[in-house]
């Protein structure tokens, strides 16, 4: 029995609808204009049939196809119709389906609106197949096909896989000793290919839930921290790694390393000598004595707490540092002239808003340590006088 499904297409601007035939019928489709004429469709509908559950007779359509077929080819819904019209009309495209789908996918790549060319490349051996389409036609190729692991999920994942077959390059071939090649490992050799085969890429690969944002934003700090600091080959260096912590500790080492360079650099002739003590500590909220001390908090809380320095030396600011609730950096302006203190900032890191708690700590803080200034700019008068 032929079911015939037909989309309505002139309702989304086209001057035409789709008439899909049965899978029995070989999945002919035709572009009907009106009643006057209709022509064959030569090539694919480039989306997936999903939405055709929604028309009249639509899943009883659908369900002619085998389901394997429509399970294989869901991944791929801009070719899937494509695909199944391969199958439909082919023996050899069918088991070709089943086997090697990817090779049917690259086919329809190729001629995406040329079915009758397709057809014909569907029916040439596999590494023919290949070598017409412009891939490498090794063994090796097909191997290297059978060990992916991929959903195709994204665009990115079939241009990978192409890049990597590329007969020019033969990419594909740095993988011969994974077992499995899933999309991390095909994503960083195409961002960080030196890691590729590596001791690091290879346990990264294995990954099963692996958040590559951050991944590649330590991997390109590090990266570039090995170069700033002259570091012999430190693609080589970050490729012998054998985990994800010891690539955080390598890129905290080579940080430590770079700010102990911008601090001797960056040093103050007057660095060494001790701030003035004008507002006392207390056990949780301690004042930074020194210039190394206020370059390290400045680097532990990456915030430019360091151009207060000269400021703190000619006694007109004050720093400390508080552990708890919250990590923050407290700057104080002091003004000798007029007897006055003002809280100038509370920082957490990256200069993050303090919370309400641990801003209500320091406020009675400040008022206590402003009654203490205030006695002894008071006693210093006295003095005086």
């Amino acid at each position: 029995m032929d079911l015939q499904l037909t989309i309505q297409t002139t309702n989304l601007g086209f001057d035409y609808d789709i008439e899909l035939h049965s899978w029995h019928q070989k999945l002919c489709a035709y572009r009907v204009f009106g009643t006057k004429s209709k022509e064959l469709l030569e090539g694919g509908l480039g989306l997936g049939l999903n939405f055709i559950t929604q028309f009249e007779s639509g899943d009883e359509w659908l369900a002619q196809i085998p389901e394997q077929y429509i399970s294989i080819t869901d991944a791929f819904p801009e070719h899937q119709y494509q695909l199944l019209w391969l199958a439909a009309n082919s023996e050899q495209a069918a088991q070709l389906l089943l086997m090697r789908p990817l090779l049917l996918v690259l086919i329809c790549e190729q001629y995406p609106i040329d079915n009758e060319k397709a057809l014909a490349l569907s029916h040439l051996g596999q590494r023919d197949i290949l070598n017409e389409l412009g891939y490498d036609n090794a063994k090796a190729t097909l191997k290297f096909i059978d060990k992916l692991t991929l959903k195709f999920e994204r665009d990115l994942e079939l241009k990978h896989v192409k890049k990597q077959l590329d007969k020019r390059t033969c990419r594909y071939k740095i993988f011969n000793h994974y077992n499995t090649i899933n999309y991390v490992a095909l994503s960083l050799d195409n961002k960080y290919p030196f890691l590729t085969c590596t001791k690091f890429g290879m346990t990264i690969a294995s990954k099963n839930k692996l958040e590559r944002g951050p991944l590649r934003a330590c991997l390109a700090d590090t990266l570039a921290l090995g170069i700033e600091l002259g570091i012999n080959e430190p693609a080589t260096r970050i490729g012998q790694l054998s985990s994800l912590d010891e690539l955080e500790r390598l890129h905290q080492q080579w940080i430590e390393r770079r700010n102990d360079i911008r601090r001797v650099a960056s040093r103050p002739v007057d660095a060494d000598k001790v701030y003035p003590k004008l507002i006392p500590s207390e056990q949780n909220i301690t004042a930074i004595e020194n210039y190394n001390e206020l370059f390290t908090e400045g680097i532990a809380q990456k915030h430019c707490i360091a151009i207060y320095h000269s400021r703190i030396i000619a006694g007109q600011y004050c720093v400390f540092t508080m552990q708890q609730p919250q990590r923050v950096t407290i700057g104080v302006k002091v003004n000798k002239l007029i007897n006055m203190l003002e809280l100038d900032q509370i920082s957490g890191i990256s200069n993050a808003i303090a919370t309400n708690e641990t801003r209500e700590i320091v406020y009675k803080w400040f008022e206590r340590v402003k009654k203490i200034y205030k006695q002894g700019f008071d006693d210093e008068i006295e003095l005086k006088a």
